[in-house]
């Protein structure tokens, strides 16, 4: 019975002392600091800015997507901020909003990153299509002490966050919808 003892406290012992750094839960102050990110981001929105929204993304990850198309990072800044305006020429943002209230903590399965998922309703106005409601998730996470804010719904969005963040590549994302309302 004594080895059995022995054995379980050897087990308790190594396991506490191999256990990776935690997540921990995402506090009031980090809570308040998403909040504050999406108030600039809706700024950003309600201005017309959207080619600052590249600056709500993980740099970690602008340069990722940067080198899969091989361009440098400056150069696929550009190239987006032209991307954007000419998708958006004559379209009107009528509504955006993220609805912190509904927002899910979770931690990535090797327990490593704590991340919210914040659900994120959109309407714009196009040119001989009408109103189109998109209703999505976006990932707030934390990296190099900031919080960014990332879309979740693009499959290949996710494949490129999951290879630049291989912490969440168990973790499933709530597919968006788009759909036009009228």
């Amino acid at each position: 019975m004594s080895l059995l003892r022995w054995m379980a406290s050897l087990w308790l012992i190594v396991g506490l002392t191999c256990t990776p750094v935690m997540a921990q839960d995402i506090g009031n102050a980090d809570r308040a600091a998403i909040a504050g990110r999406i108030e600039a981001f809706d700024a950003m929105m309600k201005a017309g800015r959207m080619a600052a929204s590249l600056d709500f993304i993980p740099p970690r990850l602008v340069r990722a997507i940067a080198g899969t198309v091989g361009l440098p990072e400056a150069e696929f800044r550009a190239m987006v901020a032209a991307s954007i305006a000419d998708a958006i020429k004559g379209a009107t943002f009528v509504s955006f909003g993220m609805d912190m209230a509904a927002a899910v903590v979770g931690i990535t399965p090797d327990r490593s990153r704590s991340y919210m998922l914040i659900p994120t309703e959109s309407v714009i106005a196009l040119p001989q299509v009408g109103r189109l409601l998109s209703k999505t998730s976006t990932l707030a996470l934390k990296d190099e002490d900031q919080w960014y804010l990332v879309r979740v719904d693009n499959a290949a969005q996710i494949v490129i966050l999951k290879d630049v963040y291989p912490e969440f590549a168990r973790v499933e994302f709530p597919t968006g919808s788009t759909a036009a309302i009228d």
